[in-house]
């Protein structure tokens, strides 16, 4: 729990420092703060997705994002699911940027393709970094906070109707499945947060 909470501030700290003035604003502009705030170089890169099974990736020196061509293209008309999984994805990469920028530079590689075997390698130390990436861009994309209005007001509603509520799976689900939209996120994000934040784990 210490490393989770440890990621969970380096998430309000990048909140408080880089998306103050959008603190309303959902989903999270991703590539906005990207390319405007953080001063990041999206590069779309041709079949990203098909060579390496990574829809976005920073570059070795951090400075720039490649991104998957046909995903960046269809960015704002493509289907709704790829466009949360991008999301997701590049959120997943600012949670190296901020938290594993130093580890990084440690490290060279002579090309792109060595550089993607090792962050794709499933070493213990590996997963743990990527875990720790995943769960900042869940916090990032899903605040906790407004999670929490939307679980309340769900609660509310469905306590005098279904008193056992908090034990349904299909419950849980279906919660999930109505608010994640309004994050930009697919639906098992949204069940993950409930269970990391506490607010409602699965039965």
């Amino acid at each position: 729990m210490n490393g989770r909470t440890n990621v969970w501030e380096s998430v309000e700290s990048f909140r408080r420092t880089h998306l103050a003035a959008q603190a309303d604003e959902l989903p999270v502009d991703v590539f906005s703060l990207v390319e405007l705030v953080l001063r990041i170089d999206v590069i779309p890169f041709d079949d990203l997705t098909a060579r390496y099974r990574v829809d976005a990736a920073l570059t070795q020196d951090f400075r720039g994002l490649y991104v998957d061509a046909e995903s960046y293209i269809l960015w704002e008309k493509g289907p709704v699911w790829k466009q949360n999984r991008l999301r997701f994805t590049v959120a997943h990469e600012l949670g190296h940027y901020v938290l594993h920028r130093e580890q990084a530079a440690r490290l060279k590689f002579s090309s792109f393709d060595e550089f993607a075997r090792h962050f794709k390698g499933g070493d213990a130390d590996r997963f743990g970094v990527e875990q720790e990436a995943n769960e900042f861009a869940g916090r990032l994309l899903v605040p906790r906070d407004r999670l929490q209005d939307h679980f309340e007001q769900f609660a509310m509603r469905i306590e005098s109707i279904v008193p056992t509520w908090q034990r349904s799976e299909d419950l849980r689900l279906k919660f999930a499945e109505s608010v994640a939209p309004k994050f930009g996120v697919h639906s098992q994000t949204l069940l993950t947060r409930l269970d990391r934040e506490g607010f409602w784990p699965a039965p």
